[in-house]
């Protein structure tokens, strides 16, 4: 398997948290095994990632991530490693001699991962403490330290109320925001009537999405064709190599014990692929069956294996699973139900135009462009949109304004 352009590995590192989530994934009722150790952090995660993708990236979190006392050995070591490191916390323990700290141990290549559910305090509350408030706290110490961050807001029946409002709050400030699928798993596994419908994805979250150019990451339903999004990504210089479902193609997950998953969401369930302990990450990655199939958009059942979007989009996995138990099953939620691959939706205009408006900002704006537009030809690439939007602002205003149409 070639080395891939862009990959990251979402680590979760402990099931220890500060917090008591009603929604979070990680904690188990029962007693866990022994996190990985230092050592075998080192070894088996971080110098694997660097042999499936030398510029890649690791997500930190739990859990609570900065609850580890060797959360800084494990940062500096990736660093060392040229990895981007990305660390997802909730916020609580964030204060700006700490953000200093943490800059320092990733040679300043480091995203914070916040979280934001709802705008409204009394229903973000219902899956996690925390408010807009102090989310707008910790963006300031990130932006006082020069250090990058995106919001991810979990999508559940708790929050479609608010949904809207909390994009459009996270849009007018330029902050990026990741969506992610509410799934029954760990202390919220008896929580099935969280999931949303395809009726509710179509009336209420993807016309959200649609407005928000901002969350084109792990995006799905995406109706973009692959042959669309490939171009635009080669032209912008931007190493990602689909912007729908990323389950084992640009993202993995690994549990504290080191299991892994094609997705985060599927830790600690029957789509395990393996674990770091018994088979090295790389192996896996280049010959597990499950894995392989994923990342070349191979064996997808039922409307996502006749979609013209497959191989762009994918389907969300995980809700795949969760509602079938096959990880290779049709997306419940998405409302695109074509014939054959040659049907198009009536979104997809709309989706391109919004995609190349994603990534000129991930090729512009730091840190995503030192993420996705690295090298020679990215940075070239981001000179010249940079070039050409400053042309546009001086041009424009001189041209003659056409006049209307009586």
């Amino acid at each position: 398997m070639d080395k891939l352009p862009f990959f990251m590995c979402y680590f979760e590192t402990t099931r220890n948290c500060n917090l008591n989530c009603p929604g979070c994934m990680t904690r188990m009722e029962s007693e866990a095994p022994p996190s990985l150790s230092t050592e075998e952090a080192k070894t088996l995660v971080i110098d694997e990632v660097v042999k499936i993708c030398p510029t890649g990236s690791i997500a930190f979190s739990g859990g609570e991530f900065l609850l580890r006392s060797d959360a800084f050995e494990l940062l500096d070591y990736a660093a060392s490693r040229k990895l981007y490191s990305f660390v997802n916390t909730n916020g609580t323990l964030l204060e700006p001699t700490l953000i200093s700290r943490i800059k320092d141990a990733c040679r300043g290549r480091v995203t914070f991962g916040l979280s934001l559910d709802s705008v409204d305090t009394e229903v973000h509350n219902r899956s996690r403490p925390g408010s807009k408030e102090e989310l707008l706290r910790c963006t300031a110490m990130c932006d006082e330290a020069g250090v990058g961050y995106f919001v991810l807001v979990t999508v559940s029946r708790a929050n479609l109320d608010t949904l809207a409002e909390t994009s459009r709050f996270l849009k007018e400030r330029g902050i990026p925001m990741i969506r992610s699928p509410f799934v029954p798993r760990g202390a919220a596994a008896h929580r099935r009537d969280l999931m949303f419908s395809s009726e509710e994805m179509k009336n209420i979250i993807h016309p959200v999405l649609r407005g928000n150019p901002l969350d084109y990451v792990s995006y799905a339903p995406y109706f973009a064709p692959s042959g669309a999004t490939h171009a635009l990504l080669s032209k912008l210089g931007v190493s990602l190599g689909n912007l729908g479902c990323q389950a084992a193609r640009g993202f993995i997950g690994i549990s504290p014990e080191g299991d892994v998953a094609p997705c985060v969401h599927l830790l600690d369930s029957k789509a395990v692929c393996g674990n770091v302990k018994q088979t090295p990450l790389s192996e896996l990655y280049r010959s597990n069956p499950v894995l392989s199939a994923l990342r070349e958009s191979r064996g997808l059942k039922g409307s996502c294996g006749r979609c013209r979007y497959r191989t762009s989009c994918g389907g969300c996995r995980a809700l795949a699973y969760y509602s079938s138990g096959d990880c290779f099953g049709e997306d419940p939620t998405c409302f695109f139900k074509p014939s054959s691959v040659k049907e198009k939706s009536e979104h997809e205009d709309e989706t391109c135009a919004n995609t190349r408006l994603f990534l000129e900002f991930v090729a512009t704006h730091r840190p995503w462009r030192d993420i996705f537009a690295g090298g020679m030809v990215g940075r070239i690439t981001t000179f010249l949109i940079l070039f050409s939007i400053m042309i546009h602002k001086i041009v424009d205003p001189l041209k003659p304004k056409r006049k209307l149409e009586k």
